[in-house]
């Protein structure tokens, strides 16, 4: 399949079809999230959850997404927190980085705060996407569907999981085959999202 066919049909699908899906395929999946960029100071891991206890417990640590447990696979996409901007020198290509996109004032806050792992965990929370959008546009490759989902207690996943401190669940990716209808997506939708050198 053409990776412009791949990227039209996704589409996020909640509803499963009781069917397992292959050592080769999750493989396959688990290799383009490999593929996905690292930052220098955030690596990834990904969690395969197959059993149907712990898919539960995960599943009733989410807002409203409990149809996760339905999932014949649930990857959980996980990252290295030990990076932590609060210890970091004010000449850091992290800080200055930081404070030019998101201001000096948030920059400070998230430095200053008590809540480490939670500062670290929100600094460290956009790179890991990337990786789960490979591995969504993988599954589909197979005819597989899933959602990302990551309004979730995050905390209480991490337990679930056993992870060790400095390693924590971002988001989740529950796949299987659909038991939904998913239509591919319109070429003609939102063309008015493109502008050019300046807003019109």
């Amino acid at each position: 399949m053409e990776l412009r066919e791949v990227m039209r049909k996704r589409r996020s699908a909640r509803k499963f079809q009781d069917i397992e899906i292959r050592d080769s395929i999750i493989n396959d999946i688990l290799e383009s999230a490999r593929l996905a960029p690292e930052t220098d100071t955030c690596n990834y891991y990904i969690g395969v959850i197959t059993d149907d206890k712990v898919k539960n417990e995960i599943a009733n640590a989410t807002l409203f997404a409990e149809w996760v447990a339905e999932a014949p696979v649930i990857f959980v996409c996980c990252c290295d927190i030990s990076w932590d901007i609060g210890e970091q020198k004010d000449d850091d290509y992290g800080v200055i980085g930081n404070k030019l996109r998101y201001s000096k004032e948030i920059v400070d806050f998230l430095r200053e705060h008590n809540n480490r792992k939670a500062c670290k965990t929100l600094v460290q929370s956009t790179p890991v996407y990337i990786a789960a959008q490979h591995m969504i546009l993988t599954a589909v490759s197979h005819d597989l569907r899933g959602c990302l989902v990551d309004f979730i207690d995050i905390e209480k996943i991490n337990k679930i999981l056993g992870l060790p401190e400095h390693i924590t669940c971002q988001l989740l990716v529950p796949i299987g085959y659909p038991d939904e209808k998913t239509t591919p997506k319109s070429k003609e939708s939102r063309e008015d999202m493109f502008f050019y050198n300046k807003w019109k």
